[in-house]
């Protein structure tokens, strides 16, 4: 019900900024892009990490998915406002006892993108910041006797990235390459634990997109 409702939220914190950009006649720039990265944990989740490398478990890579809007009329000269969603996407690792690990993480929050040099959204170099709200669910499944270790966590992500803009089909529409960097900070149950743990984690990533 939660990740539900949170979801919800997120997907309407988008739509309100496009439609609202729209009545006032403000320009409305989306991007979409599709990365792959890696998961560091700290805290509680470091500690289970160790145990996993020691059960033969993999690292934490995966894949990215990311949507955003900006507005961004011309006298901003470059810098846009927006909203959106980035998600990443563990893949299943494998462990040496026939278990497999899993863990998923989304953040929906606001954002900022802005082109320095270029002045100009969606042309050149830019520098960009998210902040927003989220969860992780994590999974352990013991494959020899069929049952599952699971928990989430709910909490903030903090993102900066930095990146190129390549203008297409004379400026309206850019390939896009962004380097980014994220540091969340989430509480959730732990199994063996106990309940209000904190889930830290930081994530880099490479990703490709299109701006439109």
């Amino acid at each position: 019900m939660k990740k539900t409702t949170i979801l919800i939220l997120g997907v309407s914190l988008v739509f309100y900024v496009n439609a609202a950009a729209q009545n006032t006649k403000l320009p409305v720039y989306g991007n979409v892009a599709l990365g792959y990265g890696n998961t560091f944990f700290h805290g509680t989740l470091a500690e289970k990490e160790t145990i996993n490398d020691g059960r033969g478990f993999g690292r934490n890579q995966g894949y990215t998915l990311s949507t955003f809007f900006y507005v961004s009329p011309e006298n901003w000269k470059g810098l846009g406002i927006g909203s959106g969603v980035k998600g990443f996407f563990a893949s299943p690792n494998n462990g040496g006892n026939n278990e497999t690990y899993l863990f998923n993480y989304y953040h929906v929050g606001l954002g900022l993108k802005y082109y320095p040099f270029s002045r100009t959204f969606n042309k050149g170099l830019c520098v960009k910041s998210n902040f927003g709200f989220g969860q992780m669910t994590e999974k352990t499944k013991f494959n020899n006797t069929q049952t599952y270790e699971h928990q989430f966590a709910i909490g903030t992500t903090l993102l900066g990235g930095v990146g190129y803009s390549l203008p297409l089909a004379k400026g309206r529409c850019a390939l896009n390459i962004d380097f980014e960097a994220e540091y969340s900070n989430r509480r959730g149950d732990v199994t063996g634990k106990g309940e209000n743990q904190r889930f830290q984690n930081s994530h880099v990533s490479l990703n490709v997109g299109f701006g439109f």
